[in-house]
């Protein structure tokens, strides 16, 4: 316990001091069942913990409110939390930077290892970027993935098509590094809706394209997973022809020692260091419905698509949308079963032989996107509270929230809102200066 008076607050800060500083060291009214549900992350329940992969977790909430961005160390501690709202979807780790999507503007901002926001990547040409999937590349440019809806007539296509459809399509950008667009991908322009039977081709408004995942191959080329078919299609990153497509309607590939002779409705499609594809199978059109983990060995030349690794949860989990895969460097998997009915999200690591070694589950209408593991680490320290980054917590810190607070600062960044949210509220006031206060007497 230590005790701060008047004097000492003057004598450290100056007397210009706001008067809710020193009010705030010694009226401390908050109710404490309050401030502890407020300062604590999800409880979130871990049923395996057996040597997992040693890397921080990168998670972003979703379906209830309030939303958080985390990351949560290998002793399985939240260390970095903030309340997100429209902010974080798909955020990760890209390349030397944190990424995640900003829902309130339609871009992708990157962190850097301070907490600062270093740049915002949005899409040219009038398109809106899209949230499910960001691509940094090495050469500093980037891949984004955006939606078109054109009208077409499609009298001549279907039957009962319309002569003034609308058609909602995939558009992929590459940019440079210095933000100029270089390459511009339309699905309308080398795909044939004709090929997509399966849909509902008479219908007003036509929902084709459901990209969930941008890759880029081994070659260079790129590889985008369309859910909305149950497709992984593979793009020569210059002309924009289609090389191949794996599963759907037009799948080119022979399937073999798969049970489910493919994926269904998949997430997150990845080329992996040993040239395989790894593919989340939400699977909600097998019979019966079950999502898998799922490793292909690909022979494009012969076309020739191989289950060689899957994984389904012993709890029989079918994730009805989201999910994602990720295969780590002991060749361990970890992944996140989307979202699924009736119960929280839910993420598993598996060693290859398929023995889980970590279970995390969330409370029930709480989700996740995407969930990755990586040893990426912020070059400042983690504490909440620690507003002048001095590795202590004292009055310096709460004058410097009581001065943020007098700015009135509409919107609020990263950084800020790890550092100045003492409760996690998404709102910086009076309440943080003196939640602040009560740690630091109860020190």
């Amino acid at each position: 316990m230590i005790f701060i008076s008047s004097q000492n607050i003057f004598r450290k800060i100056g007397k210009n001091i706001n008067a809710i500083v020193v009010s705030a060291i010694f009226l401390v009214t908050l109710n404490s069942s309050v401030f502890s549900r407020n300062m604590n992350y999800l409880d979130f329940e871990v049923f395996v913990n057996n040597n997992p992969y040693p890397a921080n977790i990168f998670v972003h909430t979703t379906r209830s409110y309030p939303r958080y961005m985390a990351i949560i160390d290998t002793l399985i501690n939240p260390v970095w939390v903030v309340n997100s709202a429209h902010l974080g979807l798909d955020f990760k780790v890209n390349q030397e930077n944190l990424s995640y999507f900003n829902g309130g503007n339609n871009s992708w901002i990157l962190l850097n290892e301070y907490m600062n926001e270093i740049d915002t990547l949005e899409c040219a040409n009038g398109y809106y970027a899209d949230f499910h999937d960001l691509q940094l590349l090495d050469d500093g440019g980037y891949i984004l993935q955006a939606y078109d809806s054109i009208t077409v007539d499609m009298s001549g296509i279907d039957p009962g098509g319309l002569t003034d459809a609308v058609v909602i399509t995939l558009v992929i950008q590459e940019f440079d590094s210095d933000k100029n667009l270089i390459f511009e991908w339309h699905a309308w322009e080398h795909l044939d809706i004709a090929n997509y039977q399966h849909l509902d081709l008479a219908d007003n408004v036509i929902h084709w394209m459901h990209g969930n995942s941008i890759d880029v191959d081994i070659d260079s080329n790129i590889i985008i997973s369309n859910r909305r078919s149950s497709e992984v299609i593979k793009i020569d990153r210059y002309s924009g022809q289609i090389i191949w497509i794996l599963g759907g309607p037009n799948n080119e590939f022979s399937i073999i020692n798969d049970p489910y002779n493919g994926f269904s409705r998949q997430h997150d499609v990845r080329r992996i260091e040993n040239g395989n594809i790894l593919v989340f199978d939400n699977g909600n059109d097998h019979e019966p419905p079950i999502s898998r983990a799922l490793e292909y060995q690909l022979n494009e030349s012969e076309k020739t698509a191989e289950l060689v690794w899957d994984f389904s949860h012993p709890n029989g989990y079918v994730g009805l949308s989201m999910g994602s895969i990720q295969r780590l460097p002991n060749n361990n998997t970890l992944i996140n079963w989307g979202r699924l009915a009736e119960e929280g999200g839910v993420f598993t690591e598996v060693d290859y032989d398929k023995n889980i070694v970590l279970d995390i589950q969330y409370p029930e209408s709480v989700h996740c996107y995407r969930v990755t593991k990586s040893n990426w680490s912020f070059d400042i320290n983690l504490i909440t509270g620690d507003t002048n980054l001095d590795n202590t917590l004292d009055v310096m810190d709460i004058s410097l929230i009581a001065d943020y607070v007098s700015q009135d600062v509409s919107i609020l960044d990263i950084y800020h809102l790890f550092r100045f949210d003492i409760n996690k509220d998404r709102s910086i006031d009076d309440i943080d200066i003196n939640l602040l206060a009560q740690i630091i007497i109860g020190l």
